[in-house]
């Protein structure tokens, strides 16, 4: 691990020299450069990696992280300047602001589900809070990591960005170094090994895990619409997606008709049948026969405890692929009901009375995403006020995540802090709180001791009147 370390150090060495405006803003423009000059190989090495066809990837790995380095590189003076704050009368004579600085060493730990999304993004909003960062990607798309090494190697110095290769001895060595912060996107129990590891150091952490994310329709939703931006969320990167919609909680006013929209909707997007759909190249594969197993062993419980399969239901071993599945009759024993899916399996639940989906909601720790579907905006209020949740979309689905002036995250299991933007920028920031004496004449001495009749006058005219 001595080369991991020589970077740490190398990096380390330049944390007390902070990077101007200028400076930032020529590293994020250096890394969309270099993307553009791999474009080709980052599509073939996600094709490779994840079967992801070449609009998926500009559309959901370069266009975000495009989108992200522009709004940083135009707002970055704003975001730098000293931020004002007001002066009580007590204090007159002096001036107060917030000045962010960066952290200093930054861990960027990412997943494998969008190799490169998950991975520069989160590197655009340390570089532009102007940190020196290491970036960890996952050693489940190998192809897409190497990649990415050749891009930041390309865009920055060393000394500013680089990438390092490696399973998960490599994570744990490097979390056990003492980064100023670390950033991890994946799965709850990696993440709490993670932040065990960090408060060693007393390091602070940026968290993107995930969790069981629902979908809940009632009967004023526009059913055609819904189940068409669901059945889209859902498949998304073939369901392998942190905020996708995870079940499905529809009132039993309109359940056989949103099922069978849904149906119909698949068959527009992938073709007629579970079978075309199964071979439909327009939808990634699952990541590793692991993964794969997993999925099937989950549909495999849920019809042993009679589950019933409405859509799809088959998939192929050989080629990774499983048919979008929908899944009625479902309960909360069921394994399904119990871990995140993470695959293209929508578990579809029945209910009559909103306590009914309280309760549902309930019993699943906060998620990282909801999806409300209804035109009711007195449910909509319920369901937002009384079920929290990281993010949330009202008939809409995922796409919270690809506004970036919004902040992105969790809350307890399926995250904290927040990426994205000028949340992302605070995020990889420490806020230094200052104040400045503009004057020597001021009340502030009056105060001092030795203690007298003046003193105890003024103190209590402060408290009473100040």
């Amino acid at each position: 691990m001595k080369p991991l370390r020589d970077v740490f150090e190398r990096q380390k060495r330049l944390t007390g020299v902070v990077p101007t405006a200028s400076e930032r803003r020529e590293w994020l423009q250096s890394l969309w450069s270099s993307m553009l000059d791999h474009e080709e190989d980052i599509i073939e090495a996600l094709g490779k990696d994840l079967g992801k066809p070449r609009e998926e990837v500009h559309l959901h790995e370069m266009f975000p992280v495009k989108k992200e380095i522009q709004y940083a590189r135009k707002h970055l003076r704003g975001w730098m300047a000293p931020r004002r704050s007001s002066t009580p009368i007590s204090m007159v004579g002096t001036r107060s602001y917030v000045q962010q600085d960066p952290k200093g060493q930054v861990l960027v730990i990412a997943p494998w589900n969008f190799p490169v999304t998950l991975t520069l993004r989160p590197l655009v909003s340390a570089l532009a809070a102007g940190n020196r960062v290491v970036i960890k990607p996952s050693e489940h798309t190998p192809n897409a990591s190497e990649v990415l090494a050749r891009v930041v190697a390309k865009a920055l110095p060393p000394e500013v960005a680089t990438v390092v290769q490696g399973g998960p001895e490599v994570s744990s060595f490097l979390t056990s170094l003492p980064f100023q912060h670390i950033c991890f996107t994946g799965g709850t129990h990696i993440g709490q090994k993670v932040m065990k590891a960090a408060a060693e150091h007393l390091t602070s952490i940026t968290l993107e895990l995930g969790g069981k994310s629902p979908a809940i329709v009632d009967r004023t939703a526009h059913v055609l619409d819904a189940s068409r931006r669901l059945a889209w969320g859902k498949c998304l990167n073939n369901g392998q997606v942190c905020i996708a919609p995870d079940y499905l909680l529809v009132e039993e006013a309109v359940a056989d008709e949103f099922t069978g929209a849904l149906r119909e909707h698949l068959a527009a997007m992938y073709g007629q049948g579970p079978e075309e759909q199964l071979k439909n190249t327009q939808r990634s594969t699952i990541v590793n026969q692991a993964q794969f197993n997993r999925l099937v062993a989950l549909v495999e419980d849920a019809k042993q405890q009679g589950a019933k399969v409405v859509h799809g239901g088959n998939w192929d071993a050989k080629t990774l692929r499983m048919a979008p599945t929908l899944l009625a009759d479902v309960h909360m024993d069921m394994k399904i009901m119990k871990e995140e899916i993470f695959g293209p399996i929508l578990p579809i639940l029945r209910w009559r009375q909103p306590e009914e989906a309280d309760n549902i909601l309930r019993a699943n720790p906060h998620p990282l995403a909801m999806y409300v579907f209804s035109k009711d905006q007195s449910a909509i209020q319920h369901w937002t006020t009384a079920h929290p949740a990281g993010t949330t979309g009202i008939n809409e689905v995922v796409l919270q995540v690809a506004q970036p002036d919004l902040p992105f995250g969790g809350i307890q299991t399926s995250g904290m802090g927040r990426t994205g933007g000028y949340g992302g920028f605070c995020q990889f920031s420490n806020a230094r709180s200052v104040v400045e004496q503009r004057t020597r004449h001021n009340i502030l001495p009056l105060t001092f001791p030795p203690f007298n009749g003046a003193s105890i006058w003024l103190s209590r005219f402060v408290q009473r009147w100040l």
